[in-house]
């Protein structure tokens, strides 16, 4: 997904380092857990049903439609942890099934040969990022890592779940899996055809369709004792997130993280990805208040607006400007992070462009995923840069969304540096990850630093008044 490939060869965005050689730095003092007064409604039935530890769960107040399986490990280990921050990855998981096409696609009844065998990997936006980032955490973070816990679905019953488990298991990703009691569905699977640098899709959702925001715990979510981040992975693939279901839950993580951790920070990314559905509405507008980052590829970004405002956009190489217009409008504190494939990349907010980002140049084995892997690489520079400068948090940054209250945030909170210190991660990641096959698969670190080394800064500057000024850009 965010569309990094449109030709060979591949672009991609090179931004600011901080050169430091610090990511995260260990945690001086915690918090201790505070047991929040929410009605319980569930009892536990400890049923170990595979090596992952995801046990069974009934919940007595959800009548017919009630949530299955889950995980419990990770809660212990959150409760013990002295890390900075947690990462809660949410959303859908698929198994890929990976044709790479030599020739042109076949016409209709004709055939076409594929030089390699059909591969078969673990996928999915929310399990990508999640991989990716873990990896990074492994490779690039001492003692006490961050947590990264996976919200999902899968039956457990069937061998593309049981491949999801293992896969999650190789990766030591806790996997809270949401799937309701009484659904039968399969897990996800999809075929992914990969041709001229670009790469279709044809899936099936199972389970991931009846995936709803209803079946997220907001509470086991909103108790976690470090600073968190929540990320909600391929908001159009689950419609059970549309129409502001998805935005009471986040309603209510902000508020429970208000009232337990007003001292630590609530920062929520979001990736559209693509609409199957071509409508490209499902009430995102009404969720950028409560977002801190929204990530989308240039083709994304020019469907919303597009469906929103009933016109296509300008015809120009400027369009970036429209999209820092629109996206402004919906709040004027969020980010917007969008991908431009050999254009490099723009990060948006308030009807103004913070960052331009330069492409460099990589020739791609296999693009799926790469945008996934460009999300993981962002949210670890994120943290990175603000666990090593470890800023206090004071009562005067009140109501800004990062870091006090579960509120709303702005240049203060996350800076430009930040952003531009994210998107350098992002494509050293994704440069490194469109290397080898499979979506799920992380690079080595050594790879992934050699590309950090030769990462440069941002060509044009931040300018205070508005986009007019880069005008000129591309």
């Amino acid at each position: 997904m965010l569309g990094w490939i449109r030709s060979l060869p591949l672009s991609f965005l090179v931004s600011h380092s901080t050169k430091s050689g610090n990511y995260f730095r260990a945690a001086t003092s915690r918090s201790q857990f505070v047991s929040y007064g929410l009605r319980k409604i569930y009892k536990p039935i400890n049923v170990d049903i595979n090596a992952m530890n995801i046990n069974m769960r009934a919940d007595t107040d959800c009548g017919d439609e009630k949530l299955l399986t889950r995980s419990t490990s990770w809660q212990k280990d959150l409760n013990a942890t002295t890390a900075d921050v947690t990462f809660h990855v949410v959303g859908d998981a698929y198994v890929d099934f990976f044709s790479f096409l030599d020739g042109e696609w076949p016409e209709s009844g004709g055939d076409s040969r594929l030089g390699e065998p059909v591969k078969c990997y673990a996928g999915g936006s929310s399990v990508n990022t999640a991989t990716h980032l873990k990896a990074l955490i492994r490779n690039f973070t001492a003692e006490p890592k961050p947590q990264v816990i996976l919200h999902t679905v899968l039956n457990p019953d069937d061998q593309y779940g049981q491949m999801l488990m293992d896969h999650a298991k190789k990766h030591e990703i806790p996997i809270d899996n949401r799937r309701r009691e009484g659904d039968a569905s399969t897990t996800g699977h999809c075929i992914a055809i990969v041709s001229g640098g670009e790469r279709s899709f044809m899936t099936h959702q199972g389970v991931v369709g009846n995936f709803s925001a209803d079946d997220l715990d907001v509470e086991e979510i909103g108790s976690t004792p470090t600073h968190l981040h929540l990320h909600i992975a391929g908001y159009y693939n689950i419609p059970g997130f549309w129409n502001g279901k998805l935005k009471r839950k986040l309603e209510a993580v902000r508020k429970m993280r208000e009232e337990l951790f007003p001292d630590k920070n609530t920062t929520i990314s979001l990736v559209t990805q693509h609409d199957a559905t071509k409508e490209w509405d499902g009430g995102l507008s009404d969720l950028f208040p409560l977002l801190d980052f929204v990530l989308m590829n240039d083709l994304e970004a020019r469907s919303i607006i597009r469906c929103a405002r009933g016109e296509n956009l300008i015809d120009y190489e400027h369009e970036h400007l429209e999209w820092a217009d629109y996206f402004g409008c919906l709040d004027p504190t969020s980010k917007a992070i969008v991908t431009r494939g050999e254009k490099g990349s723009v990060a948006l907010q308030g009807k103004k462009i913070l960052s331009k980002q330069k492409p460099i140049v990589m020739n791609s084995i296999d693009p799926t995923g790469a945008g996934d892997s460009f999300t993981a690489g962002f949210l670890f520079g994120l943290w990175s840069w603000k666990m090593g400068r470890q800023q206090p948090v004071t009562a005067t940054t009140t109501g800004k969304r990062e870091i006090t209250n579960g509120g709303n945030g702005d240049e203060c909170a996350w800076p430009t540096e930040a952003l531009e210190e994210g998107m350098r991660w992002g494509v050293s990641l994704a440069s490194a990850a469109v290397m080898i096959r499979g979506a799920s698969v992380p690079p080595e670190g050594s790879d992934i630093q050699k590309i950090l080394e030769h990462a440069k800064e941002p060509e044009y500057p931040v300018f205070d008044n508005g986009y007019s000024q880069l005008s000129s850009c591309y």
